[in-house]
């Protein structure tokens, strides 16, 4: 791992040039202030848009500020938030493989373990700051127009939800590796991971398999203080399924010819 460091320095380069290190950590800033607006502001948004019909009357739930900021994890950042970071992370290894910079690399005594490694390490801290930058924003507007919730409940949460974002840049990271188009990356990634997370709405116990459930896991400890059952299997099950694509990702590198620059 000798060139590790200096390929965690290339990605860094890369981040700042393509500009990924400023808009995705808005992107989710901007997602985790619209839902507390939304759902404070629903009554007036809907009397804006001109009201309910004459004759019907319906009564708005009232949200409390744990239901508001579970609901940023489970409504904002798991379906527009998922579809960023498949936009945003589609070409990470794509775009080497084609300009014949992944061959570069590999002629200066770098093995393809090091460069999948940092390509991960890399594309986790962008979405790690993006991630927690959102859920920031979202817990001051909550605690704004709604009351204070607790921070330890928002760190477990966080903390959980982020190893469902990792297993969800290791697909994207294994598919670039599989693929020759950053466009079918993005549009395979994002139906498989749509598929998961709705799959989680049946209470079955194979959800146990499910890493999408960790959101779930995550909501259910800011609304309640406690996960729902199973967290810690769920949990390893990701692990080792991320543990899994990287080092598919990297035996496929190894078998396939590469073009050079």
């Amino acid at each position: 791992m000798t060139n590790l460091p200096v390929l965690l320095k290339k990605e860094w380069l890369e981040a700042r040039r393509s500009y990924k290190l400023l808009w995705l950590p808005v992107a989710f800033m901007f997602l985790g202030i619209l839902q507390p607006l939304s759902s404070y502001y629903l009554p007036q948004i809907l009397q804006m848009a001109g009201g309910f019909p004459e004759g019907m009357n319906i009564s708005l739930p009232e949200f409390t500020p744990e239901e508001v900021l579970a609901s940023t994890l489970t409504s904002q950042f798991d379906q527009l938030g998922l579809i960023i970071l498949a936009i945003g992370m589609m070409g990470i290894i794509v775009s080497d493989k084609l300009n014949g910079m992944l061959t570069f690399i590999l002629t200066r005594n770098t093995s393809l373990g090091e460069y999948v490694l940092s390509k991960w390490i890399g594309q986790s801290a962008i979405i790690g700051v993006a991630i927690v930058s959102g859920m920031f924003m979202a817990l001051c507007y909550t605690s704004y127009l709604y009351s204070p919730v607790p921070l330890a409940r928002v760190a477990a949460a966080l903390v959980i939800y982020y190893v469902w974002c990792l297993f969800m840049l290791t697909l994207l990271l294994t598919l670039g590796a599989l693929l020759s188009k950053s466009s079918a990356v993005a549009v395979i990634s994002i139906v498989v991971l749509l598929v998961m997370k709705a799959v989680t709405a049946f209470g079955f116990g194979f959800q146990i398999f499910n890493p999408a459930h960790l959101t779930n896991h995550a909501a259910q400890i800011i609304t309640s203080g406690n996960a729902l059952p199973h967290l810690l299997p769920t949990m390893a099950i990701t692990c080792i399924l991320i543990v899994s694509f990287l080092y598919i990702s990297k035996s496929y590198l190894s078998r396939k010819e590469l073009p050079s620059m």
